[in-house]
Formats: structure tokens, C-alpha cells, sequence
């Protein structure tokens, strides 16, 4: 199996209100390694144009274990453990490497399931055997996908409406993955918001909830100008009615639907989350405590 390293230094500039690297760029940094550990067999971005080919994202569950911030240097080793026809599922181990020599710690892991397609018209395409042996190093097992996330939970959602901005775009035109994650966090914060906890309550009291595991499914693609709906459900037996601090981790179900001129809706994604309180630091530009 090869494996690919990367290591990167965390910007302040991409920690959250709290100093804990934001979801959204550690997703970033994963798909950089990807693309990185493609390069390094030989399959760069001129390649890829040479052939009319490229890799989509379907679907990415991710755990963070333990907060990093602005400052800290992150190791991402990746390999690809599994292949289907038109599907590779790599898998990516997030440690944070130490000053002082105490040696690594895994900070977080994650999984994503990309789709070998035709750039012209985003279809579905065989992978090449020449790529399977470069990525794999050798014979890679099948292995079962996970179940598909809900598409709904209980009770009537809380919707935000949302416009796709330019700045929202990646290199293909299209929102990227990554951004996504900021869209269902907005979404997120409009349910606290609705049940009492808005973010400015939850730093009046010392800290705010945070996303601990990601599971998001990628079912069409999103750019500029359309109209998008985000709709997020507490999943049954968590709601946010304690007065007692830190808040109890809780979950979410969340959909993100394109709002067409007639008002029909078309998934964009679907994905479930799972919440736990994060204390804020007490020094400026510090990371936040579990």
C-alpha cells in the first residue's frame, strides 16, 4: 500500500472563534494531500487535462479527537484502501507533531470516497489499471460502504437560505467540499439559535459546540448564483433546553437543497453530525480545551 505525508503548519487565519482549526480547512488540507499523494505517482493536474479526467468528492466522514490551532504543525498520511470500478476510498491520519519530542499524537482521521469522471461531462469512467497499481502499490480489498445518511429528521427543520457566491468556487466552477462544511455549520448555528442557544449565549458562558464527526454525502453539484436551502434537524433525545454548562454533545441530521425559479427543490447533500462542547482558551491564540 503507498502511503503519502504531508506536513503544514496551521494559519491563525484559519482557526474558528474559538482558536480550534475550522472543519472546513482541515477538510481542505485533506483533499490538498490527496491531490498531493496523486502527484507524486505521477498523476498530476496536467495529466488529468491531458486525459479529460478528474476525481470528485461523493462522500467524506471525518473524527476530530483532539483540538489543534493556529501555529501547530500537522502530519496527513494517506493511502487508498479500496477501489471499485469508477470509485477509490482513501483513507487519511491526522497527527499533530510535538516541539518538544514527545513524539506525534493523532488529532484526527477520516475517510473520503472519490469518483474517477469524464471532465467534459461529469460522468462516471473506469480507473485506469496503470492508476490503481501507482496509488495502491499492489492488490487493494473491497470493502462495504457505509449506510446513506438520513435525509431528514424529526420534527419541522430549521431552514437558512443561502446564495452561492464566486468566492464560494473551486477551480471547476463548482462549490467545493469544504465550503459545504461552512454552509452546514451556518445551518447549525440557525437551530441553536431557534433553541435558545445562539453563539453569542454560548461565549457569554465560556465556550461553544463544535463539530466532533462529519458524515457528508455529496450528491450534486452547486455554483454561483444558485439558490440553496439548509436544513438542519437535532436528531431524537437531543435537544439543547439544559441551563446546565458545558452543554451535553448532541447531534444533527442536515440537508442542503437547491431552490429552482418554480420553488422545486433538488438535493445538493445530505449529512449527519455530532457536536460536543469546546471551552474557550484562556490566552489569545490558544486552543481551545475539550
Amino acid at each position: 500500500m503507498h502511503e503519502y505525508r504531508l506536513q503544514h503548519r496551521v494559519s491563525h487565519a484559519d482557526v474558528d472563534f474559538l482558536g480550534e482549526l475550522k472543519v472546513s480547512a482541515l477538510l481542505g488540507l485533506l483533499e490538498q494531500a490527496a491531490v498531493e499523494a496523486s502527484r507524486a505517482v505521477g498523476f498530476d493536474a496536467a495529466w488529468y487535462t491531458r486525459e479529460g479526467r478528474i476525481w470528485i468528492i461523493r462522500r467524506t466522514r471525518l473524527e476530530r479527537t483532539v483540538p489543534v490551532g493556529g501555529g501547530d504543525v500537522l502530519e496527513v498520511r494517506t493511502s487508498v484502501v479500496d477501489y471499485r470500478r469508477a470509485r477509490s476510498l482513501r483513507q487519511y491520519g491526522v497527527s499533530r507533531i510535538s516541539s518538544d519530542g514527545s513524539g506525534p499524537l493523532e488529532v484526527a482521521h477520516a475517510t473520503t470516497d472519490w469518483v474517477y469522471c469524464d471532465l467534459a461531462t461529469g460522468r462516471p469512467v473506469t480507473v485506469p489499471e496503470s492508476m490503481r497499481r501507482a496509488f495502491s502499490g499492489g492488490e487493494v480489498a473491497t470493502l462495504p460502504r457505509a449506510e446513506h445518511v438520513a435525509t431528514n429528521g424529526p420534527g419541522p427543520a430549521t431552514e437558512l437560505g443561502l446564495t452561492v457566491r464566486p468566492s464560494q468556487l473551486d477551480h471547476v466552477a463548482h462549490v467545493n467540499n469544504a465550503v459545504y462544511a461552512s454552509f452546514l455549520e451556518d445551518g447549525a448555528f440557525a437551530l441553536f439559535a431557534a433553541r435558545g442557544w445562539p453563539l453569542e449565549r454560548m461565549l457569554g458562558v465560556g465556550g461553544a459546540l463544535r463539530i466532533r464527526r462529519l458524515d457528508a454525502e455529496y450528491l450534486d453539484d452547486a455554483t454561483v448564483g444558485d439558490r440553496l436551502a439548509v436544513r438542519s434537524w437535532l436528531t431524537e433525545g437531543h435537544e439543547l433546553a439544559c441551563e446546565s454548562l458545558p452543554i451535553r454533545p448532541t447531534s444533527l441530521v442536515q440537508g442542503i437543497a437547491r431552490n429552482d425559479a418554480s420553488g422545486t427543490r433538488g438535493t445538493i447533500m445530505r449529512a449527519a453530525s455530532e457536536w460536543s462542547w469546546r471551552r474557550r482558551p484562556p490566552v489569545v491564540g490558544g486552543v481551545p480545551q475539550p
